[in-house]
């Protein structure tokens, strides 16, 4: 029997908002109060506009060493892949790269 591939170009996104996650969150901007939001507002406008996205906030992703981190799992995932972790996002580059990665994951496919 063979696992029919997800439809659509969905993404989900899961960030972790353990103790250690969400205290380096802003790390990286001493301004965070000036910035658009922290690193969940972000992630959640990105998703927002994304083709079938999904955020959810896990309690803690066991990569403590590559705080704050999130998991990125696609919709053209094979079957068994586990996503891709992603971290530290610390610096506004690195927001920036997840919320690419997020629009690109979140295409339709043709």
């Amino acid at each position: 029997m063979s696992v029919p591939p997800p439809r659509g170009g969905g993404v989900t996104v899961a960030y972790c908002d353990g103790h250690r996650c969400r205290a380096l969150r802003d790390r990286g901007r001493p301004n965070a109060s000036d910035e658009a939001g922290d690193l969940a507002d972000v992630l959640r406008q990105a998703i927002r506009t994304s083709h079938g996205g999904v955020l959810i906030r896990a309690e803690c992703l066991g990569a403590c060493h590559r705080a704050p981190a999130l998991l990125l799992l696609t919709g053209a995932d094979p079957a068994g892949r586990r996503g891709m972790l992603i971290g530290p996002i610390e610096e506004l580059q690195h927001v920036d790269a997840v919320v690419d990665l997020i629009r690109q994951a979140g295409r339709a496919a043709p």
